[in-house]
Protein backbone atom coordinates (compact mmCIF):
# COMPACT_ATOMS: atom_id res chain seq x y z
CA UNK A 1 0.00 0.00 0.00
CA UNK A 2 1.45 2.90 -1.02
CA UNK A 3 2.48 5.62 2.32
CA UNK A 4 2.25 9.00 1.81
CA UNK A 5 5.78 10.78 1.53
CA UNK A 6 5.81 13.35 3.71
CA UNK A 7 4.12 11.69 7.12
CA UNK A 8 5.10 8.31 6.13
CA UNK A 9 1.82 7.01 7.28
CA UNK A 10 -1.08 5.54 4.76
CA UNK A 11 -3.99 7.94 3.85
CA UNK A 12 -7.23 7.79 6.01
CA UNK A 13 -8.65 6.35 2.26
CA UNK A 14 -5.92 3.43 2.10
CA UNK A 15 -5.76 2.81 6.21
CA UNK A 16 -9.77 2.47 5.70
CA UNK A 17 -9.44 -0.23 2.48
CA UNK A 18 -7.10 -1.74 4.81
CA UNK A 19 -9.72 -2.18 7.71
CA UNK A 20 -12.01 -3.51 5.39
CA UNK A 21 -9.75 -6.37 3.96
CA UNK A 22 -8.48 -7.56 6.76
CA UNK A 23 -12.81 -7.32 8.05
CA UNK A 24 -13.31 -9.27 5.44
CA UNK A 25 -10.39 -11.94 5.69
CA UNK A 26 -11.16 -12.28 9.03
CA UNK A 27 -15.53 -13.33 7.83
CA UNK A 28 -13.97 -15.30 5.75
CA UNK A 29 -12.28 -17.09 8.33
CA UNK A 30 -14.92 -17.24 10.91
CA UNK A 31 -18.22 -17.75 11.73
CA UNK A 32 -19.04 -14.08 12.86
CA UNK A 33 -21.36 -15.53 15.87
CA UNK A 34 -22.71 -12.50 17.19
CA UNK A 35 -24.14 -14.20 20.53
CA UNK A 36 -24.71 -10.79 21.68
CA UNK A 37 -27.43 -10.45 24.45
CA UNK A 38 -27.39 -7.64 27.20
CA UNK A 39 -29.86 -6.25 29.58
CA UNK A 40 -30.22 -2.52 30.66
CA UNK A 41 -32.38 1.03 31.36
CA UNK A 42 -32.34 2.48 28.67
CA UNK A 43 -31.65 5.76 29.33
CA UNK A 44 -28.66 7.47 31.05
CA UNK A 45 -26.18 4.46 30.64
CA UNK A 46 -23.00 6.73 29.81
CA UNK A 47 -24.00 8.90 32.11
CA UNK A 48 -24.03 6.90 35.25
CA UNK A 49 -20.65 4.82 34.86
CA UNK A 50 -18.35 4.20 36.78
CA UNK A 51 -15.16 2.59 35.53
CA UNK A 52 -13.26 0.59 38.09
CA UNK A 53 -9.42 -0.34 37.08
CA UNK A 54 -9.13 -3.41 39.39
CA UNK A 55 -5.86 -4.69 40.61
CA UNK A 56 -3.95 -7.01 38.88
CA UNK A 57 -2.24 -10.32 40.25
CA UNK A 58 0.11 -12.18 38.28
CA UNK A 59 -1.82 -15.45 37.47
CA UNK A 60 -0.13 -18.59 39.02
CA UNK A 61 -0.75 -22.01 37.66
CA UNK A 62 -4.45 -23.34 38.68
CA UNK A 63 -3.59 -26.74 38.67
CA UNK A 64 -0.54 -29.30 37.66
CA UNK A 65 -0.03 -29.47 33.92
CA UNK A 66 -1.11 -31.87 31.78
CA UNK A 67 3.08 -32.74 31.67
CA UNK A 68 2.87 -33.48 35.02
CA UNK A 69 -0.52 -35.23 35.54
CA UNK A 70 -3.04 -36.49 33.12
CA UNK A 71 -6.27 -35.66 33.92
CA UNK A 72 -9.30 -38.00 34.56
CA UNK A 73 -12.26 -38.04 32.05
CA UNK A 74 -15.36 -35.24 32.17
CA UNK A 75 -17.66 -36.51 34.55
CA UNK A 76 -20.49 -37.75 33.41
CA UNK A 77 -22.54 -35.79 35.79
CA UNK A 78 -22.20 -32.42 33.50
CA UNK A 79 -25.07 -33.17 31.96
CA UNK A 80 -24.31 -31.33 28.83
CA UNK A 81 -24.62 -31.87 24.56
CA UNK A 82 -22.31 -29.64 22.85
CA UNK A 83 -22.96 -28.80 19.37
CA UNK A 84 -19.74 -28.51 17.11
CA UNK A 85 -19.13 -27.10 14.17
CA UNK A 86 -16.28 -26.91 12.43
CA UNK A 87 -14.66 -24.40 9.78
CA UNK A 88 -13.94 -25.61 6.21
CA UNK A 89 -12.01 -24.37 3.35
CA UNK A 90 -13.43 -26.96 0.88
CA UNK A 91 -17.11 -27.34 1.82
CA UNK A 92 -18.99 -27.16 5.50
CA UNK A 93 -18.27 -30.46 7.19
CA UNK A 94 -21.02 -31.95 9.47
CA UNK A 95 -21.72 -30.63 12.74
CA UNK A 96 -21.10 -33.02 15.52
CA UNK A 97 -23.06 -33.34 18.91
CA UNK A 98 -20.70 -34.99 21.09
CA UNK A 99 -23.21 -36.02 24.49
CA UNK A 100 -20.40 -35.79 27.08
CA UNK A 101 -22.76 -37.71 30.05
CA UNK A 102 -22.21 -40.63 27.97
CA UNK A 103 -19.18 -39.98 25.30
CA UNK A 104 -20.84 -40.29 22.85
CA UNK A 105 -20.14 -38.39 19.16
CA UNK A 106 -22.64 -38.54 16.24
CA UNK A 107 -22.38 -36.64 12.89
CA UNK A 108 -25.51 -34.33 11.91
CA UNK A 109 -25.64 -32.26 8.73
CA UNK A 110 -27.30 -29.22 8.84
CA UNK A 111 -30.05 -29.38 6.31
CA UNK A 112 -30.66 -26.23 3.31
CA UNK A 113 -27.28 -24.97 4.31
CA UNK A 114 -26.51 -21.77 2.04
CA UNK A 115 -24.01 -21.84 -0.29
CA UNK A 116 -22.27 -18.39 0.47
CA UNK A 117 -18.43 -17.22 0.74
CA UNK A 118 -18.42 -17.63 4.17
CA UNK A 119 -20.21 -19.65 6.74
CA UNK A 120 -23.48 -17.73 8.70
CA UNK A 121 -23.74 -17.88 12.32
CA UNK A 122 -25.35 -20.51 14.40
CA UNK A 123 -27.26 -18.80 17.06
CA UNK A 124 -29.24 -20.74 19.81
CA UNK A 125 -32.94 -19.65 20.86
CA UNK A 126 -34.52 -21.59 23.30
CA UNK A 127 -34.98 -25.28 21.78
CA UNK A 128 -34.15 -24.19 18.31
CA UNK A 129 -30.70 -23.26 16.48
CA UNK A 130 -30.99 -20.68 13.92
CA UNK A 131 -29.04 -20.38 11.05
CA UNK A 132 -28.72 -18.59 7.46
CA UNK A 133 -30.05 -20.68 5.00
CA UNK A 134 -30.62 -20.70 1.30
CA UNK A 135 -34.25 -19.70 1.91
CA UNK A 136 -32.95 -17.16 4.74
CA UNK A 137 -33.04 -17.45 7.94
CA UNK A 138 -33.93 -21.25 8.98
CA UNK A 139 -34.69 -22.72 12.36
CA UNK A 140 -33.98 -26.42 13.45
CA UNK A 141 -34.24 -28.26 16.53
CA UNK A 142 -31.16 -28.16 18.96
CA UNK A 143 -30.20 -31.85 17.99
CA UNK A 144 -30.50 -30.80 14.47
CA UNK A 145 -32.69 -33.70 14.03
CA UNK A 146 -36.10 -32.74 12.35
CA UNK A 147 -37.53 -30.61 9.39
CA UNK A 148 -35.96 -27.25 9.46
CA UNK A 149 -38.54 -24.12 9.47
CA UNK A 150 -37.93 -20.63 7.13
CA UNK A 151 -38.15 -17.91 9.88
CA UNK A 152 -38.19 -15.20 7.14
CA UNK A 153 -36.20 -14.50 3.35
CA UNK A 154 -33.48 -12.48 4.94
CA UNK A 155 -30.26 -13.36 5.26
CA UNK A 156 -28.91 -11.72 8.11
CA UNK A 157 -30.26 -12.36 11.77
CA UNK A 158 -29.23 -11.81 15.65
CA UNK A 159 -29.94 -13.02 18.95
CA UNK A 160 -32.60 -11.39 20.89
CA UNK A 161 -32.79 -10.35 24.41
CA UNK A 162 -35.60 -12.60 24.83
CA UNK A 163 -35.74 -17.00 24.66
CA UNK A 164 -36.50 -18.32 21.78
CA UNK A 165 -36.81 -15.36 19.76
CA UNK A 166 -34.33 -13.75 17.31
CA UNK A 167 -34.14 -10.64 15.24
CA UNK A 168 -34.19 -10.73 11.70
CA UNK A 169 -32.51 -8.29 9.45
CA UNK A 170 -33.32 -6.89 6.00
CA UNK A 171 -31.03 -4.20 3.62
CA UNK A 172 -32.69 -2.77 1.13
CA UNK A 173 -29.62 -3.06 -0.79
CA UNK A 174 -29.32 -6.47 0.07
CA UNK A 175 -25.98 -5.75 1.61
CA UNK A 176 -25.01 -4.45 5.49
CA UNK A 177 -23.70 -1.07 5.54
CA UNK A 178 -25.81 0.22 2.94
CA UNK A 179 -28.75 2.50 3.52
CA UNK A 180 -31.23 1.60 6.60
CA UNK A 181 -32.18 -1.58 7.46
CA UNK A 182 -35.02 -2.92 8.82
CA UNK A 183 -34.88 -5.23 11.38
CA UNK A 184 -37.84 -7.57 13.19
CA UNK A 185 -38.37 -9.86 16.52
CA UNK A 186 -39.26 -12.91 15.62
CA UNK A 187 -40.55 -16.09 17.83
CA UNK A 188 -38.96 -19.28 16.54
CA UNK A 189 -41.44 -21.66 17.70
CA UNK A 190 -44.35 -20.05 15.45
CA UNK A 191 -42.29 -17.37 13.48
CA UNK A 192 -44.84 -14.66 14.26
CA UNK A 193 -43.21 -11.15 13.77
CA UNK A 194 -42.97 -7.79 16.06
CA UNK A 195 -43.22 -4.47 14.52
CA UNK A 196 -40.55 -3.51 12.10
CA UNK A 197 -38.08 -1.05 13.10
CA UNK A 198 -35.55 0.78 11.17
CA UNK A 199 -31.70 1.43 12.33
CA UNK A 200 -29.65 4.45 11.36
CA UNK A 201 -28.21 4.61 7.90
CA UNK A 202 -25.10 2.49 7.38
CA UNK A 203 -25.65 0.31 10.54
CA UNK A 204 -26.60 -2.99 11.23
CA UNK A 205 -27.89 -5.00 14.12
CA UNK A 206 -25.72 -7.00 16.06
CA UNK A 207 -28.08 -8.05 19.06
CA UNK A 208 -31.41 -7.28 20.63
CA UNK A 209 -30.98 -6.16 23.94
CA UNK A 210 -33.75 -5.19 27.10
CA UNK A 211 -32.28 -1.96 26.76
CA UNK A 212 -32.91 -1.57 22.74
CA UNK A 213 -31.08 -2.94 20.21
CA UNK A 214 -27.20 -3.20 20.48
CA UNK A 215 -25.92 -1.70 16.85
CA UNK A 216 -22.92 -0.84 15.14
CA UNK A 217 -23.06 2.38 13.90
CA UNK A 218 -20.78 4.11 11.48
CA UNK A 219 -18.54 7.19 12.23
CA UNK A 220 -16.32 8.32 8.84
CA UNK A 221 -14.44 5.41 7.94
CA UNK A 222 -14.98 3.41 11.21
CA UNK A 223 -17.99 1.95 13.44
CA UNK A 224 -19.05 1.28 16.93
CA UNK A 225 -20.83 -0.50 18.96
CA UNK A 226 -23.72 2.02 20.54
CA UNK A 227 -27.79 0.94 22.65
CA UNK A 228 -30.66 2.75 20.37
CA UNK A 229 -33.15 2.70 22.93
CA UNK A 230 -36.88 1.81 22.12
CA UNK A 231 -37.41 5.89 21.31
CA UNK A 232 -34.93 5.55 18.41
CA UNK A 233 -32.12 8.05 20.83
CA UNK A 234 -28.28 6.46 20.50
CA UNK A 235 -25.49 5.91 23.12
CA UNK A 236 -22.51 5.02 22.84
CA UNK A 237 -20.63 2.11 25.00
CA UNK A 238 -18.67 4.28 27.71
CA UNK A 239 -14.71 3.96 26.66
CA UNK A 240 -15.86 1.59 23.30
CA UNK A 241 -13.41 2.53 20.25
CA UNK A 242 -15.04 3.71 17.69
CA UNK A 243 -11.86 2.30 15.40
CA UNK A 244 -13.38 -0.50 14.37
CA UNK A 245 -17.05 -2.43 16.58
CA UNK A 246 -15.47 -6.24 15.89
CA UNK A 247 -13.33 -5.24 19.13
CA UNK A 248 -15.82 -5.97 20.77
CA UNK A 249 -15.95 -9.30 22.97
CA UNK A 250 -19.41 -10.71 23.97
CA UNK A 251 -22.25 -9.75 25.95
CA UNK A 252 -24.84 -12.11 27.90
CA UNK A 253 -28.10 -10.24 29.43
CA UNK A 254 -26.69 -8.06 31.73
CA UNK A 255 -22.85 -7.45 30.57
CA UNK A 256 -21.02 -6.48 27.64
CA UNK A 257 -17.46 -6.69 27.21
CA UNK A 258 -15.10 -4.79 24.90
CA UNK A 259 -11.40 -4.59 24.33
CA UNK A 260 -9.51 -1.02 24.94
CA UNK A 261 -6.15 0.21 23.62
CA UNK A 262 -6.55 -2.46 20.92
CA UNK A 263 -3.71 -2.79 17.98
CA UNK A 264 -3.71 -5.12 14.66
CA UNK A 265 -1.58 -7.73 14.49
CA UNK A 266 -0.35 -9.96 11.30
CA UNK A 267 0.45 -13.49 11.76
CA UNK A 268 2.94 -15.92 8.98
CA UNK A 269 0.52 -17.47 8.02
CA UNK A 270 -1.01 -13.86 6.39
CA UNK A 271 -3.83 -13.79 8.90
CA UNK A 272 -5.17 -11.19 11.34
CA UNK A 273 -5.98 -10.22 14.67
CA UNK A 274 -5.91 -7.94 17.29
CA UNK A 275 -4.78 -7.19 20.81
CA UNK A 276 -6.17 -5.02 23.34
CA UNK A 277 -4.29 -3.84 26.72
CA UNK A 278 -7.62 -3.45 28.71
CA UNK A 279 -10.46 -6.10 28.16
CA UNK A 280 -13.79 -3.89 29.90
CA UNK A 281 -16.98 -5.00 30.83
CA UNK A 282 -19.98 -2.90 31.65
CA UNK A 283 -22.41 -4.28 33.98
CA UNK A 284 -25.53 -2.53 31.51
CA UNK A 285 -27.94 -2.80 34.97
CA UNK A 286 -26.19 -0.87 37.15
CA UNK A 287 -23.77 0.69 34.32
CA UNK A 288 -20.53 -0.08 36.10
CA UNK A 289 -17.33 -0.74 34.09
CA UNK A 290 -15.06 -3.28 35.33
CA UNK A 291 -11.56 -3.24 34.45
CA UNK A 292 -9.11 -5.54 33.35
CA UNK A 293 -5.51 -5.01 32.29
CA UNK A 294 -3.95 -8.07 30.04
CA UNK A 295 -2.44 -10.55 32.56
CA UNK A 296 1.64 -10.17 32.58
CA UNK A 297 3.79 -11.75 30.28
CA UNK A 298 1.09 -11.73 27.48
CA UNK A 299 1.00 -9.23 24.75
CA UNK A 300 -2.93 -8.23 25.22
CA UNK A 301 -6.53 -9.81 25.39
CA UNK A 302 -7.42 -11.03 22.01
CA UNK A 303 -10.69 -10.21 20.17
CA UNK A 304 -10.46 -12.98 17.34
CA UNK A 305 -12.75 -15.40 18.77
CA UNK A 306 -14.60 -14.48 21.74
CA UNK A 307 -17.30 -13.12 19.93
CA UNK A 308 -18.25 -16.39 18.46
CA UNK A 309 -18.06 -18.64 21.37
CA UNK A 310 -19.93 -18.77 24.82
CA UNK A 311 -17.33 -16.63 26.43
CA UNK A 312 -19.57 -15.31 29.32
CA UNK A 313 -21.04 -18.31 31.80
CA UNK A 314 -24.50 -18.60 32.67
CA UNK A 315 -25.60 -15.90 35.28
CA UNK A 316 -23.03 -13.50 34.49
CA UNK A 317 -20.40 -14.53 37.28
CA UNK A 318 -17.75 -15.47 35.21
CA UNK A 319 -16.36 -14.41 31.39
CA UNK A 320 -13.33 -16.35 29.53
CA UNK A 321 -11.02 -14.30 27.38
CA UNK A 322 -7.45 -15.66 25.37
CA UNK A 323 -4.87 -13.31 25.78
CA UNK A 324 -1.95 -13.26 22.94
CA UNK A 325 1.60 -15.44 23.69
CA UNK A 326 4.79 -14.25 22.18
CA UNK A 327 6.37 -14.41 19.37
CA UNK A 328 3.31 -12.92 17.90
CA UNK A 329 3.34 -13.61 14.91
CA UNK A 330 2.46 -17.53 15.70
CA UNK A 331 -1.02 -16.53 16.38
CA UNK A 332 -0.65 -18.17 19.77
CA UNK A 333 -2.65 -18.00 22.66
CA UNK A 334 -3.68 -19.03 26.57
CA UNK A 335 -7.27 -18.86 27.96
CA UNK A 336 -7.92 -17.18 31.01
CA UNK A 337 -11.12 -17.08 33.32
CA UNK A 338 -11.92 -13.88 34.82
CA UNK A 339 -14.19 -13.50 38.14
CA UNK A 340 -16.32 -11.13 38.26
CA UNK A 341 -18.44 -11.23 41.50
CA UNK A 342 -15.57 -12.49 43.74
CA UNK A 343 -13.77 -9.57 45.83
CA UNK A 344 -10.67 -10.31 44.14
CA UNK A 345 -12.22 -10.27 40.56
CA UNK A 346 -9.22 -12.68 39.62
CA UNK A 347 -7.90 -13.52 36.63
CA UNK A 348 -7.33 -17.16 36.38
CA UNK A 349 -5.43 -18.89 33.53
CA UNK A 350 -6.92 -22.15 32.41
CA UNK A 351 -4.45 -25.36 32.36
CA UNK A 352 -2.93 -27.19 29.44
CA UNK A 353 -5.02 -24.10 27.01
CA UNK A 354 -2.55 -22.93 24.93
CA UNK A 355 -4.28 -22.50 21.35
CA UNK A 356 -4.27 -21.51 18.11
CA UNK A 357 -6.24 -18.41 17.12
CA UNK A 358 -9.90 -19.81 16.27
CA UNK A 359 -10.05 -21.75 19.48
CA UNK A 360 -13.39 -22.26 20.54
CA UNK A 361 -15.16 -22.34 24.19
CA UNK A 362 -18.73 -22.82 25.84
CA UNK A 363 -19.94 -23.57 29.38
CA UNK A 364 -21.75 -26.23 30.39
CA UNK A 365 -25.59 -25.87 30.82
CA UNK A 366 -24.82 -25.00 34.40
CA UNK A 367 -22.38 -22.80 34.09
CA UNK A 368 -19.89 -24.47 36.34
CA UNK A 369 -17.53 -26.34 33.55
CA UNK A 370 -15.55 -24.40 30.93
CA UNK A 371 -15.16 -26.50 27.82
CA UNK A 372 -12.22 -25.59 25.59
CA UNK A 373 -9.49 -26.64 23.64
CA UNK A 374 -7.04 -28.85 25.38
CA UNK A 375 -3.69 -30.59 24.18
CA UNK A 376 -3.71 -33.26 20.97
CA UNK A 377 -7.01 -31.59 20.01
CA UNK A 378 -9.62 -33.17 22.29
CA UNK A 379 -11.89 -31.16 24.70
CA UNK A 380 -11.02 -30.49 28.09
CA UNK A 381 -13.12 -28.97 31.00
CA UNK A 382 -12.25 -26.63 33.57
CA UNK A 383 -14.27 -26.78 37.08
CA UNK A 384 -13.08 -23.11 37.97
CA UNK A 385 -14.34 -23.49 41.76
CA UNK A 386 -12.55 -26.47 42.21
CA UNK A 387 -9.54 -25.63 40.11
CA UNK A 388 -9.78 -29.42 38.57
CA UNK A 389 -9.09 -30.18 34.78
CA UNK A 390 -10.60 -33.20 33.01
CA UNK A 391 -9.98 -34.37 29.59
CA UNK A 392 -12.80 -36.18 27.06
CA UNK A 393 -11.66 -38.44 23.86
CA UNK A 394 -13.79 -35.56 21.81
CA UNK A 395 -12.16 -33.66 19.09
CA UNK A 396 -12.73 -30.23 18.97
CA UNK A 397 -10.70 -28.36 17.37
CA UNK A 398 -10.63 -26.27 15.20
CA UNK A 399 -14.53 -25.55 15.79
CA UNK A 400 -15.60 -22.39 15.67
CA UNK A 401 -19.29 -22.93 16.72
CA UNK A 402 -19.75 -24.68 20.50
CA UNK A 403 -23.14 -24.71 21.74
CA UNK A 404 -24.40 -26.28 24.40
CA UNK A 405 -28.02 -27.82 25.69
CA UNK A 406 -29.01 -30.08 28.15
CA UNK A 407 -28.18 -33.88 27.37
CA UNK A 408 -31.28 -35.33 26.30
CA UNK A 409 -32.35 -31.87 24.84
CA UNK A 410 -35.24 -32.08 22.21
Amino acid sequence: MRQDVLSGECPPEAEAVIREARRRQRRRRLVIGVAVVTAAVAAGVVGGVRSQRMSQPRPGPAVPSAARQVPGPIPHGIGTTVLLWPIGDRGWPPAYMADLSTGRLSRRRIPLFGVKDEPGPLVPAGRWVVYAGRDGTMAIPGNLIGKPRVLGNAGFFAPAASPGHVWLELFRSGNPGQGRPRVWDVTVRTGRRGPPVTLPRGSSLVAGTKAGLLVAVPRGHDYGLALRAPHGALTALPDAPWQDYEYGFATSPQLVAYGTGCTSRDTVANDWYATCTVLRVLDVVTGRVLSFPAPPGTAGWTTFKIRVTGAIAPGSAMITAYAATRPLGQGHGRLFVIRLTSATRRVVPVPSSAAQLYAGTAWSTDGSWLLYQGPGGRMWAYQVSSGRARASRTPCCPYTVMVTFPTGHR
